[in-house]
């Protein structure tokens, strides 16, 4: 058994960059003012760094910096969009779009507004988890308030048109709500020239401060806020700034620009060292979501026959997901495997493998190595007991 642990589970959450940990530390110490705090130079050095952040992000998503709202992380960000918007429209009827494998901050947003007459409509996917567009096109309707989908899904790496469904929805005139906790700073997005109405990212996943978030929410879209005190970021999110989050969450996405093309690159290649190292053991499985022109860094892979759960029992050194997720008594296959198809049997049979700015070669053959040792392993009792 290895002894050090090996990482392979990025999209879950990354560890934060050096560079940025060295701009931040001091905010935590000898610049630690309140942005609300007028009064005396603490506090307008605080805001400041929250108004130079926010610019900065704007900058990157080629919107007004008026338009960025921090929060605590996508999930925040996600809420304060999909119930303030349900809140602040006062049509008779009101009906939203999404998709059955968007993430559960969505969908149990979605659940919760249904509670209070709101219609949803959960639109299937095909195969490698690719909604329609003539689906969404369909399923608009003169009360719909709200289409939401995902940039990249996190569990099977599928990416969205997203510049195509922003089109369709400004030609209906329904604000479009992405997802891009996953792709900010890997795939490029100009909110403005893709028809985006709100776009929610999180700090933690691009190297940057966990608890620290935004929405971009654009001018003309009127949301009501979930959280009131003392009417910071535009009246919409009260609360005191995180002031080292914010500026994490904005020297991260810096560099997360400057260094996209040569990262993304990297994971590729990471990914098909990866798959080659399972091709060459001959061990039966099969890529879950898209082949090609899937989220940098995402594997997901169902190994025919073996449970993942004791696979990654077996590798507990080695950090990767497991294709079923846990509620609060059993444990049940994801729902996005399922809404792509999968059997109980195969999504149970499913590990997901992300790879990131600080995965090494090394690390990939040793994690592949074990990952084939145990699942023959696994597959050899079970043909000893089938006998």
């Amino acid at each position: 058994m290895m002894n050090n642990p090996i990482y392979l589970d990025y999209n879950a959450t990354t560890p934060i960059d050096s560079r940025v940990l060295e701009m931040i530390a001091p905010l935590f110490s000898s610049k630690f003012g309140n942005a609300a705090s007028s009064s005396h130079q603490y506090g307008h050095d605080a805001k400041r760094l929250v108004e130079r952040s926010r610019m900065q992000l704007a900058n990157g998503l080629g919107c007004k910096s008026n338009e960025v709202i921090f929060t605590s992380g996508a999930t925040e960000a996600i809420n304060m969009a999909i119930k303030g918007i349900v809140s602040a429209t006062h049509k008779e009827k009101k009906h939203i779009v999404t998709i059955k494998t968007e993430h559960k901050a969505v969908l149990d947003s979605c659940d919760h507004v249904v509670k209070n007459g709101v219609e949803v409509d959960y639109l299937s996917v095909d195969g490698s988890g690719q909604v329609s567009i003539s689906d969404i096109k369909a399923a608009i309707r003169p009360e719909t308030i709200l289409v939401i989908a995902m940039h990249g899904n996190n569990e099977i790496g599928t990416i969205h048109p997203i510049m195509e469904i922003g089109y369709l929805c400004k030609e209906y005139g329904v604000p479009l709500l992405v997802d891009a906790a996953q792709t900010l700073g890997k795939i490029a997005v100009n909110v403005k020239e893709s028809g985006i109405s709100m776009l929610v990212g999180s700090a933690h996943k691009i190297y940057g401060p966990k608890g620290s978030g935004f929405l971009f929410k654009e001018s003309a879209v009127r949301i009501d806020p979930l959280i009131h005190g003392g009417g910071h970021e535009m009246g919409l999110r009260s609360g005191t700034h995180n002031v080292p989050g914010i500026v994490g969450l904005a020297v991260a996405y810096r560099l997360m620009l400057e260094h996209q093309g040569y990262e993304n690159n990297k994971l590729k290649e990471y990914a098909q060292s990866f798959l080659k190292k399972i091709k060459d053991s001959e061990i039966d499985f099969s890529i879950n979501g898209p082949v090609n022109n899937r989220l940098p860094g995402n594997l997901n892979i169902c190994l025919k026959g073996v449970d993942a759960d004791w696979l990654t029992t077996m590798i507990p050194n080695i950090a990767i997901a497991r294709g079923s997720a846990c509620t609060s008594e059993t444990i049940q296959p994801s729902h996005v495997l399922r809404s792509i198809g999968l059997s109980d049997d195969d999504a149970n049979s499913s590990i997901r493998v992300s790879f990131g700015r600080f995965t090494t070669e090394n690390e990939i053959e040793k994690a592949a190595n074990m990952i084939i040792e145990q699942s023959k392993i696994y597959l050899s009792k079970k043909e000893v007991l089938a006998i």
